[in-house]
C-alpha cells in the first residue's frame, strides 16, 4: 500500500466475521429470544383500546353581521364583518385545552362494561392522588392524551378520535367535545351578541333624540312659513330640513332592525357547527399490532446479540495482541463490576443475625 493511499485493509474478511456469528449463535438467539420475549410482554399488557370518531366542520354566523358593521361605520365604531366562521385550527386547538377538556375529565360516565355504573373519570383512568388541584390536572392530561385532532386543508373539516378502554366511554367523550364545542361558542357568540346589543341601545336612544330635534325642526318651520313655495330661499331651508329628517329617520329605521336582530342572535342556541359525521365505535377494539411488535423485538434482539459477538470478539483480539487500551478497558470493567456486586456482597456477609 502507498503512503499516499486512503485505502484500509480491513482486520476481518467475510468468512471470518460469518465464522465469529456462528460460534456466537446461541448467544445471538438468546437475546433474539429476549427482544421477543420483552416485545411479547409489552403487547400483552397493552389494553385493547376502542377508538371513536366524530367529525364536523365550522359554520359561518351570516350576512346580518355585515349590516351590523355597516351601521356602526357610520358612527365611527369599527366592528368585525362578514363571515365570523372560525378557522378548523382554531377548533382543534379548542378540543384539546383545559377550558374544553376540564369539564369532562371532572364528569362521571355510564359504563355498561361495568355493570352500568357511574364511574368518575379519575377513577377510569386510576388515578391515586388525594389532592383535589393535582387529581384535576392529572386528570386532564390523561384526557389530552386520550383525544386526537386532525384538519383536512381541502375541506375544513376536523376529524376528533378518542381511544379507551371502554366503547361506551369513548362514544360518550367524544359526544362530550361535540357538545362542548357548541356549549363555547354559543356561549361566546351571546356574550359578542350582548355587547353588540348594549351599544346599539345606545346608539339607537340617540338617533331616536336626533331624529326627533330634525323632526321638531321641521314642524316650526312650517308653522312659521306656510307660504313658504313662494320664496325659493324658504323652499331650499324646507328642503334641508326635510332631508334631514329622512336622513334620521333611515339611520333609525336600520338600528332598530338591527336591534331585533342582534336580540334574537343573543338568546339563539342553535349550534354553530355542521357535524359531518355523528360519534361512532366499531364494536371490536383497534389492533394492537401484535405481529409488528414482536418482529421490531426479535429485530433488536437480534442486533444487539450480533452486537455484542463481535466486540467480544473485537476485545478478545485486542488482547491477544496486548493491547494496551483493550487491557485497561478490561480492567475498568471488573473494577464496574466489583463496585456493583459490594452492595449485594455486603448484605449477604451481613446475614440475618
Amino acid at each position: 500500500m502507498t503512503s499516499g493511499s486512503t485505502q484500509v485493509d480491513p482486520d476481518l474478511s467475510l468468512f471470518e466475521i460469518g465464522a465469529i456469528l456462528l460460534r456466537g449463535r446461541r448467544r445471538i438467539a438468546f437475546w433474539t429470544v429476549v427482544g421477543a420475549l420483552v416485545a411479547l410482554s409489552l403487547v400483552i399488557t397493552r389494553p385493547p383500546l376502542y377508538r371513536a370518531t366524530v367529525s364536523f366542520a365550522p359554520q359561518g354566523n351570516g350576512a346580518s353581521e355585515a349590516g351590523l358593521a355597516g351601521i356602526a361605520s357610520q358612527f365611527g365604531v369599527s366592528l368585525s364583518a362578514g363571515n365570523q366562521t372560525l378557522s378548523p385550527e382554531y377548533y382543534a386547538k379548542l378540543l384539546k385545552s383545559n377550558e374544553l377538556l376540564s369539564g369532562i375529565a371532572a364528569d362521571s360516565f355510564a359504563v355498561p362494561e361495568l355493570g352500568k355504573r357511574k364511574v368518575a373519570f379519575g377513577d377510569l383512568v386510576e388515578l391515586k392522588s388525594s389532592n383535589p388541584l393535582e387529581r384535576r390536572d392529572k386528570s386532564v392530561l390523561q384526557l389530552s392524551q386520550m383525544v386526537s385532532t386532525s384538519v383536512s386543508k381541502a375541506t375544513g373539516i376536523i376529524d376528533v378520535t378518542v381511544d379507551t378502554k371502554w366503547r361506551s366511554v369513548s362514544m360518550a367523550i367524544a359526544q362530550a367535545l361535540i357538545d362542548g364545542v357548541n356549549d363555547f361558542n354559543q356561549r361566546t357568540r351571546q356574550g359578542q351578541a350582548g355587547a353588540e346589543r348594549r351599544f346599539i341601545e345606545g346608539q339607537l336612544a340617540l338617533a331616536t333624540t336626533d331624529l326627533r330635534t330634525a323632526e321638531d325642526r321641521l314642524e316650526q318651520f312650517l308653522h312659521g312659513n306656510k307660504q313658504y313655495t313662494s320664496s325659493p330661499e324658504l323652499s331650499l331651508q324646507r328642503n334641508r330640513l326635510q332631508s334631514e329628517v329622512d336622513q334620521r329617520r333611515q339611520v333609525f329605521n336600520s338600528l332598530t332592525q338591527s336591534y331585533q336582530e342582534v336580540r334574537l342572535r343573543e338568546v339563539r342556541d342553535t349550534p354553530v357547527i355542521t357535524v359531518v359525521e355523528t360519534p361512532f365505535a366499531p364494536g371490536t377494539p383497534e389492533p394492537r399490532g401484535r405481529s409488528k411488535v414482536i418482529l421490531l423485538g426479535i429485530m433488536l434482539g437480534g442486533f444487539i446479540g450480533v452486537a455484542l459477538v463481535l466486540f467480544s470478539n473485537m476485545i478478545a483480539r485486542r488482547r491477544a495482541a496486548h493491547d494496551p487500551a483493550a487491557v485497561d478497558f478490561l480492567q475498568q470493567m471488573a473494577a464496574l463490576r466489583g463496585d456493583i456486586g459490594a452492595p449485594w456482597r455486603w448484605i449477604t456477609r451481613r446475614g440475618p443475625s
